[in-house]
């Protein structure tokens, strides 16, 4: 919002969103915690949309240089602290990346890290052909990972997020995807493209849970969409973010796609460790809502995480405004994965090595 760097009021931002069918809105000015609601109860949608209070924290070092930045949510208003009890963001490289600090202030707040494309893999330096390496400190104690920025698929920034995401899991490193819209504005900047849909046990509306909407973040009960709503159960009983045992390797996985009529779906991926295992063409006519529905059985001869990916080849304009030079924005929805521990170790095993952490003066 205008708290920040965004061109819209409050007022303006909450309607965008109640507009777009978004559930739970999170504020997320830069370094400064803005509360929705007492505009919420003055618009009179209460009713409409929950708003939960957070930060996007935007440090910087002491030569002035811009860090990487998180997410940080729920939160509390401080009206007595400056920036409504924001963190303060004069720090040095060596008290980076300040999860811990955020922590210590508000024990309950998730910390999600922010379009890492461009911000906290470049600062690592991820090792980008197969995530072997990266400077030490990589792996810090965050929640969830911000796997899709905006509609931007299938640009390069969150195509190469993706790939960095299931690199990571192949090394044994699972950080929960979510999607976020990082909306600034509301004309070609809509809000909810992507957004994350969470599987969650508790009410809505002003009986939302919001620890349990929190906890089952954590624990990757989600997928994240510009469009397409996906259904994903392995072997009747386990959803994205479970791990299970089969010592046979016998897995049936349950599929089920539905979009607004004007969302496309021509393609379904079923990605195994990594690899698009099962690449299926979906033929449903652009209007119907019920887009695909299967069953497919899997032999594992090892330990593996599975994935659910849909793409759509016809563009989401006009209803999403912002158009890219490759075409687009295209729906895409991406799931976080079901683990099969296989071994009977009671754990997934990664297939490859564990990342190797470089000093920083090695670079």
């Amino acid at each position: 919002t205008l708290n920040s760097d965004g061109s819209v009021t409050i007022a303006e931002r909450i309607k965008s969103v109640i507009a777009e069918g978004v559930d739970v809105a999170i504020s997320t000015d830069h370094n400064f915690i803005t509360d929705f609601h007492p505009t919420l109860k003055e618009l009179g949608l209460v009713e409409y949309l929950v708003s939960i209070c957070g930060e996007e924290v935007s440090p910087i070092d002491e030569d002035t240089n811009y860090l990487p930045e998180f997410n940080r949510y729920p939160l509390q208003i401080r009206e007595d602290e400056p920036n409504n009890g924001a963190m303060e963001t004069g720090f040095t490289n060596q008290n980076l990346p300040l999860y811990e600090k955020s922590r210590e202030r508000d024990p309950v707040s998730l910390i999600h890290v922010n379009h890492p494309h461009n911000d906290y893999f470049s600062f690592f330096q991820l090792d980008r052909e197969a995530a072997a390496s990266a400077r030490i400190g990589f792996d810090g104690p965050f929640d969830v990972m911000e796997v899709l920025n905006g509609p931007y698929f299938p640009s390069k920034s969150n195509y190469i997020v993706v790939e960095d995401w299931l690199h990571l899991l192949n090394r044994g490193y699972f950080y929960p995807l979510v999607g976020s819209s990082d909306s600034h504005e509301i004309d070609r900047d809509e809000p909810g493209y992507s957004r994350t849909y969470v599987y969650y046990e508790g009410g809505k509306g002003e009986k939302l849970n919001e620890g349990a909407l929190i906890e089952a973040m954590k624990e990757g009960r989600s997928f994240s969409s510009t469009g397409p709503v996906v259904e994903f159960m392995v072997n009747d009983k386990y959803l994205a973010g479970d791990t299970f045992t089969d010592k046979e390797g016998k897995v049936h996985i349950t599929i089920k796609v539905q979009s607004a009529p004007w969302v496309s779906v021509d393609e379904l991926r079923i990605i195994v460790n990594g690899e698009r295992k099962i690449v299926s063409p979906v033929y449903a006519p652009l209007e119907d809502v019920l887009k695909y529905q299967d069953e497919i059985s899997l032999q594992l001869e090892q330990d593996a995480y599975i994935v659910i990916e849909v793409i759509g080849n016809k563009s989401l304009f006009p209803v999403v405004q912002r158009i890219f030079n490759n075409g687009g924005p295209l729906p895409y929805a991406i799931t976080n994965p079901v683990f099969v521990d296989v071994d009977g170790n009671g754990k997934y095993d990664p297939p490859w090595s564990k990342i190797k952490f470089i000093s920083s003066d090695a670079y």
